[in-house]
């Protein structure tokens, strides 16, 4: 039996779009898909009614918090195995519905981005970006927002994030790739590149950065970093040349950056800068 597709993601309600979820993960093979769904929505009425604050979602996900956070500030080694887990499936999943669902949709409003939104910034017949693509759903939704555009999606491989995407891009015709395989002659110059709660997951994002600007060149960069907010995989504080810095520092590192490498942050009204959206000048 075919798989189920959606024509529009974005316009899922969260119970449609988390009852979509789970039936994914079963198409894909991955068990306990009704306990993910189970955390994930219990996650996501927290989120919607007191806001992401700290340890705010459903306890399984408040134990793996803890878990990184421990081996980071008390071991001083950062435990890379709790992406590993599947229930990291339940907090990815309320990324996308809480955050990144609603960056793709404000990008597209006139009023947010001046003065005809982001599609007519973007040229057609090039390759788009979707970097760290979690359970695959940005980049569904970038592929038919940008329908004449090639949609290239990285993950990490043998994951269970990965397990997921390789069923989506067959159906809905993206590129899996992991970020080692960033290059050129394989990817061709990138027109624009989509990271929503990406650069936060490494603890060098400046070196990152210029590792993804210098493999895609990336015309557009749409980001919506987070180093502020505690979460799962993410750092207390971030390295760059050898010394240690705080967020709300590394985040002012991360703009400098860009504009050192002659991007251009373009003026919206998206809510607190999120997404930012930068475009290369000339």
């Amino acid at each position: 039996m075919k798989t189920q597709t959606i024509q529009n993601l974005t316009a899922l309600t969260s119970r449609s779009g988390l009852s979509y979820f789970c039936y994914l993960l079963n198409e894909a093979g991955i068990t306990d898909s009704k306990q993910v769904g189970l955390v994930a929505q219990h996650t996501i009425n927290l989120w919607k009614s007191q806001g992401k604050k700290g340890l705010t979602a459903h306890p399984e996900l408040i134990e793996l918090e803890k878990r990184w956070y421990q081996s980071v500030r008390i071991k001083k080694k950062p435990d890379y195995s709790v992406y590993d887990e599947k229930i990291y499936l339940a907090e990815v999943w309320a990324c996308w519905d809480f955050y990144s669902r609603k960056y793709l949709k404000d990008i597209l409003k006139p009023k947010l981005v001046p003065p005809f939104g982001i599609k007519k910034y973007v040229r057609e017949n090039k390759s788009i970006l979707d970097l760290g693509n979690g359970i695959g759903f940005s980049s569904i939704a970038l592929s038919q927002i940008f329908p004449k555009n090639k949609l290239i999606a990285t993950n990490v491989k043998d994951s269970y994030q990965w397990d997921l995407n390789k069923l989506l891009a067959k159906y809905y015709d993206y590129l899996l790739i992991t970020n080692n395989d960033l290059n050129l002659n394989k990817t061709g110059e990138i027109e624009l590149t989509f990271a929503s709660e990406y650069f936060e997951h490494f603890e060098e994002p400046i070196d990152h950065l210029s590792l993804i600007l210098e493999k895609t060149k990336t015309r557009i960069l749409i980001t919506a970093n987070a180093f502020n907010t505690d979460s799962i995989g993410h750092f207390d504080s971030y390295l760059y040349k050898g010394q240690r810095y705080e967020p709300s520092a590394i985040s002012r590192l991360f703009g400098k950056k860009l504009k050192e490498n002659n991007y251009i942050k373009l003026k919206t009204k998206c809510w607190n800068a999120r997404p930012t959206i930068w475009i290369k000048d000339g």
